[in-house]
């Protein structure tokens, strides 16, 4: 199959989800070099997607594999915060406003710098720390919002399924659960974190599960009141 029709098949599927209104009809999706896989972006209404990450880890993937790859995208841009990406950039917004003050540039008291240094760490330490948890929430919001539309348009009983094939082909040999001890969740490092793939597959299928509860109460009850 040659890169044209693979692109062609991506967009195909972009436009169905367009016309079932699983994604907005105004949202575009777009190449871009500059986007490291493949990003919903509530800011620019658009689906980014880089065109060699799509090529090596998706050509091959099945339809509905590719649906809950651009619903989860879409799940991003409809229920993400435009300003989530700009909270990393604060910091460095407070130390080219408090360093560039004229009055850090005089003497002063001795005092002064130490305090907003350790100020301005705090404030990196929490910025970081409410980043790396929303986008951790985000993360599950975005697949709740694919697993949904994928059991309720498509008749997929296990999205859960779909989400473990996609992870585990895309992060191949990353753990399968992480620990969640309280230093290496203060201190983790990686600032592309991602929850673990079985916590997101346990998480999709707990709410498929909850949602058949419901579905099958539902029916029993209007089953008794005839």
């Amino acid at each position: 199959m040659s890169w044209p029709d693979r692109d062609t098949r991506l967009h195909r599927i972009f436009r169905e989800l367009q016309e079932k209104g699983l994604i907005d009809r105004r949202r575009r999706l777009i190449r871009c070099t500059f986007t490291p896989s493949i990003r919903g972006c509530p800011a620019l209404n658009c689906i980014r997607y880089r065109r060699s990450f799509y090529e090596k880890n998706l050509s091959e993937a099945s339809d509905d594999i590719l649906r809950f790859v651009l619903l989860h995208e879409e799940g991003h841009a409809r229920k993400g915060s435009s300003l989530l990406s700009a909270l990393p950039a604060l910091p460095v917004l407070l130390c080219f406003m408090f360093f560039c003050h004229p009055f850090l540039q005089t003497e002063g008291l001795p005092v002064t710098k130490p305090i907003l240094i350790a100020l301005l760490l705090l404030i990196a330490f929490f910025a970081y720390r409410t980043y790396y948890h929303r986008m951790c929430d985000e993360e599950f919001t975005a697949d709740r919002y694919a697993a949904d539309a994928m059991r309720r348009c498509y008749r997929v009983r296990d999205p859960g399924a779909l989400l473990q094939n996609l992870l585990s082909a895309l992060i191949p040999g990353a753990p399968v659960s992480c620990n969640r001890g309280l230093i290496s969740a203060l201190f983790r490092a990686e600032p592309n974190y991602r929850p673990s793939i079985a916590e997101r597959v346990e998480r999709v299928r707990d709410q498929a599960a909850s949602r058949d509860r419901s579905l099958a109460a539902h029916r029993t009850g209007s089953g008794l009141s005839r």
